[in-house]
């Protein structure tokens, strides 16, 4: 296997982009020493030669995009995370292949599954070329879903994204250190295609005179598929393992992770006895030799049993999660294997989703019966403490003796009861630094300084700006079904409590389904596919500029005031109160 650093050219223009720092409070936090050292695997940013005609660009961004050139044509892997990314490695594979992307055209592009860092990069890879872009057949089910980050819950996950990432600081080399199976994010515009081809459960095929098998292996997604290249016995995959242990949850949220569908994904992948494991995440080069690759997997997919199967035995015997982390330590010869320390998912969390995944939230204990609100519970705890200055010197007295956990807990519950209270915040403060410091955890450190810098107001990530942050090119994509989802948990349901009422909704650009009716009704809206009866108002417009006014791009006045919005049978201002009950 061959391996090529990037040209000092390259490598400027990526340091440039990455090495604007701010003047943060303090200047720098400390590290984890195993932490630091995964940055080994990514810098410099290098493009390896896994085989004859195998290559993958490592060091670039949250992705490492694979190319496989064939004999007529090149096939793309996971183009990466923004066309500001696919440029960058585009670049390093014409550098390393002698401008192979202006000899050979680019006949198909793989997506491995919807997540954005592995499909935002498409248009640079496609160029002209029209490639068949190939994925599983539920990718756009999966990633215009309910649960997906280009949907209802769009908002919340993209602020959690940034926060658990570190995206909103991590051009600060004082604080940021990388993302456990990634060394960076390359933020940018999407360059997103849609599928042109879909895969079942398996596809063996040839493209530019390429063997290879694309087989649906679901884990970390529902819509997973992995490639194999027979000739050269390689496989290329994502989602059931990186160098880390698994996260079956993330500090951002994620959809429903079954840990048995991961156990299944890569036996299917042991099978195989590959010489060569190529992994769009994670640091340094593939895993080489069949060896050293059944011995990886076998590691990976015993310590998601092990943890998975424990957890069960003793939710069977009545524990609860928080009891169960009590009892489960991987065994030696899994807990010291370097690809399952816990850079990216934690044993612990993964324990309480597994658990919540089968049991739902209640833990079978009559206390946990009845739900509390944070603040109730700070005034529990204070008075407990005797008021809750006596709770802030708790506080104090956690974070002198070291346990800083308790120190933040205490700390938070104080603030939540006082916002205004110096000390507390202090010892909030020094107790978010410390837990970043001596984490191990990329996930971890980066919410804890995320949160550190947010709340003492050295970074603002603007949540309150909601669906309008949808990239253009995503939301020229998104179903009329998602929109009207989005619409759907974007009403205010106290100013709509005492309104009953339907809206008409014609798409001028949709003859066949074009034609919707919007049931306001006492605090909740339903959407039908049909043509209203009775409307208030219709609305007369294209699909796209209905899109922008409902994720909060396009302001009503002025759609109608320049032509893009038509309203019959009413006053506009009926239309604009309408509106108005979505915010």
């Amino acid at each position: 296997m061959k391996a090529r650093s990037l040209s000092k050219t390259i490598i400027v223009l990526i340091f440039l982009w990455l090495s604007s720092a701010s003047a943060f409070e303090p200047e720098a936090v400390g590290a984890n020493p195993d932490l630091v050292a995964l940055n080994a695997g990514w810098v410099p940013p290098t493009v390896y030669n896994v085989t004859d005609g195998v290559y993958v660009a490592v060091g670039y961004g949250r992705s490492n995009p694979v190319l496989i050139e064939g004999t007529d044509g090149l096939i793309v892997v996971d183009p990466g995370e923004s066309t500001t990314s696919a440029e960058m490695v585009k670049a390093a594979y014409n550098e390393y292949l002698d401008d192979i992307f202006s000899k050979k055209p680019v006949k198909a592009i793989i997506y491995t599954h919807y997540h954005d860092c592995h499909m935002e990069g498409t248009s640079v890879f496609a160029g002209n070329d029209s490639p068949e872009i190939i994925a599983h057949e539920t990718f756009e089910k999966n990633l215009f879903g309910p649960t997906a980050l280009y949907s209802q819950i769009f908002p919340i996950k993209a602020y959690r994204a940034v926060k658990y990432a570190g995206i909103a600081w991590q051009n600060d080399t004082g604080y940021f250190v990388n993302g456990g199976i990634f060394p960076f994010s390359v933020p940018g515009p999407s360059g997103y295609l849609p599928p042109t081809m879909t895969v079942g459960d398996k596809l063996e095929t040839n493209i530019a005179g390429v063997n290879l098998t694309l087989v649906h292996a679901p884990g970390e997604t529902a819509d997973i598929i992995y490639v194999w290249l027979p000739d050269g016995k390689v496989i290329v995959q994502i989602g059931n393992f990186y160098k880390s242990f698994p996260a079956i949850n993330t500090l951002r949220g994620a959809s429903f992770r079954d840990p048995l569908n991961y156990i299944s994904s890569i036996d299917s992948m042991r099978k195989l006895n590959a010489e060569y494991l190529v992994l769009i995440h994670s640091g340094g080069g593939p895993i080489v030799g069949a060896e050293n690759v059944s011995r990886t997997l076998t590691n990976a997919r015993d310590a998601l049993q092990y943890v998975h199967d424990q957890t069960v035995r003793y939710m069977n015997q009545g524990l609860t999660p928080g009891e169960i982390i009590e009892e489960i330590e991987l065994p030696p010869h899994l807990a010291n294997d370097p690809n399952l320390k816990e850079y990216f998912g934690e044993v612990d969390r993964d324990i309480f989703q597994i658990f919540q995944q089968y049991m739902g939230w209640f833990t079978g204990k009559s206390r946990d019966i009845f739900p509390t609100s944070p603040t109730e519970e700070a005034e529990k705890m204070a008075y407990l403490a005797g008021g809750v200055d006596e709770l802030g010197v708790k506080a104090k007295a956690a974070l002198d003796e070291g346990n800083m956990r308790w120190a933040l807990i205490f700390s938070d519950y104080v603030l939540l009861l006082d916002p205004e209270n110096a000390e507390a915040r202090e010892v909030k403060n020094s107790a978010l630094l410390a837990l970043a410091e001596e984490s191990s955890n990329a996930q971890v450190r980066n919410y804890l300084l995320s949160e550190y810098l947010e709340e003492t107001g050295q970074i603002n990530i603007p949540v309150e700006k909601g669906f309008s942050l949808l990239d253009d090119n995503i939301v020229f994509y998104m179903p009329m079904e998602t929109i009207f989802r989005i619409m759907d948990v974007s009403l205010n349901a106290t100013k709509a409590l005492d309104q009953e009422y339907a809206v008409g909704i014609e798409l001028s650009d949709d003859s066949v389904n074009g034609d919707y009716a919007l049931y306001v009704r006492k605090g909740i809206v339903e959407v039908q596919q049909e043509v209203a009866e009775d409307p208030k108002f219709t609305v007369v417009t294209d699909s796209l500029t209905w899109k922008n006014l409902v994720i909060g791009k396009l302001n009503p006045e002025e759609a109608v005031s320049g032509g893009e919005v038509e309203i019959s049978g009413a006053d506009p201002e009926e239309f604009y109160g309408f509106m108005n009950l979505f915010k």
